[in-house]
């Protein structure tokens, strides 16, 4: 719902809710606190404030951008995850003026439906920014079919944004962007929106890993080593469906599973299995009051696809707002 956001559809409280209310509800305790090391042998999470020791250890941490370690990136580069980000990158947007460059790299769905929102957003208050969006691979929205990708590429053209390929960032800074061929870029504002990276949190910590460091879990959720932690979501990858990709539809799925197997481990009762379906629906909101779909083979760009993908999201958010309400 950010690119909603950017657009004006969503206002800002209708993508939260109140954790610490939900947290109460549950019987939890709440600690606003960042992890910086998990202990397996001594069951323990080292915080910036403390040590919390755990009977059962759950993490569902997401993952970092990929390449926030280059140079100028922390310094000059926003992004949209936490919200709190997204908000700092809508009130720089509207800081801007008629004739500043923007560059958003990566060019997934994240990166897409952001260059998206904020061509939308810059129109509404002059003619608009001047939009690239880089990508580091041969092609954009690599994770969908190709006729999504043609979709995308021609809405995108239409409204005169940029798309350039096999663009590797090397470095950021606060008007400019450094490639790995040498070329530099004007850019006024940096969005950085690339693919998944495993969170730092597991490299200073001794889990059983992926070769990209990401929590590697069985068909439990488990961690393969036995230990008393699972996770789920975008910083775990699944030992028999490591191909799994890392979008919020398969966290949700594995969310009842979870929840069951930590249960089930503490009460001594027999853990599910968590099986990834090989589909899911997409939906990416293109600002134009019309959504791209992805079912299958299936590919349309139409008010209808965005319809359903408002509905969705609201719906989504909606069961947890009421349930702090109730």
């Amino acid at each position: 719902m950010v690119a909603g956001y950017f657009q004006g559809t969503y206002a800002e409280s209708e993508l939260a809710f109140d954790l610490v209310a939900l947290c109460r509800r549950a019987g939890a305790r709440f600690i606003e606190a960042r992890a910086e090391r998990i202990d397996p042998a001594e069951r323990t999470v080292d915080t910036d404030g403390a040590r919390i020791s755990f009977d059962a250890l759950s993490i569902d941490v997401g993952s970092d951008p990929v390449g926030t370690d280059t140079p100028g990136v922390a310094e000059h580069a926003y992004s949209v995850r936490p919200m709190t980000r997204a908000i700092e990158l809508k009130r720089a947007v509207m800081t801007l003026e008629a004739s500043s460059s923007i560059c958003i790299v990566g060019g997934g769905a994240a990166g897409i439906e952001i260059a998206l929102a904020i061509h939308r957003m810059t129109s509404n208050v002059f003619r608009g920014a001047d939009i690239t969006v880089l990508e580091r691979d041969t092609t954009i929205l690599a994770e969908y079919g190709n006729s999504v990708r043609q979709r995308a590429t021609h809405t995108l053209r239409k409204l005169g944004i940029r798309l350039r390929t096999k663009a590797l960032v090397t470095r950021v800074s606060h008007n400019e962007i450094l490639l790995g061929s040498g070329e530099k870029l004007r850019s006024d504002l940096t969005a950085w929106l690339t693919g998944p990276a495993a969170p730092e949190l597991f490299a200073r910590s001794n889990l059983p890993k992926n070769a990209a460091g990401f929590l590697l879990v069985d068909d439990t959720l488990r961690a393969v080593d036995g230990s008393p932690i699972w996770g789920a979501g975008d910083c775990v990858t699944l030992r028999d469906f490591p191909r799994t990709p890392k979008t919020g539809v398969y966290a949700v799925r594995e969310a009842p599973v979870l929840v069951h197997n930590l249960r089930a481990a503490l009460g001594g009762e027999r853990p599910r299995t968590y099986i990834p379906q090989p589909h899911f629906l997409a939906l990416l909101n293109t600002a134009d009051g019309k959504a791209l779909l992805h079912w299958r083979s299936l590919a349309s760009h139409s008010r209808i696809a965005w319809w359903l993908k408002d509905f969705i999201d609201r719906a989504f958010m909606r069961k947890y707002q009421k349930l702090i309400r109730d």
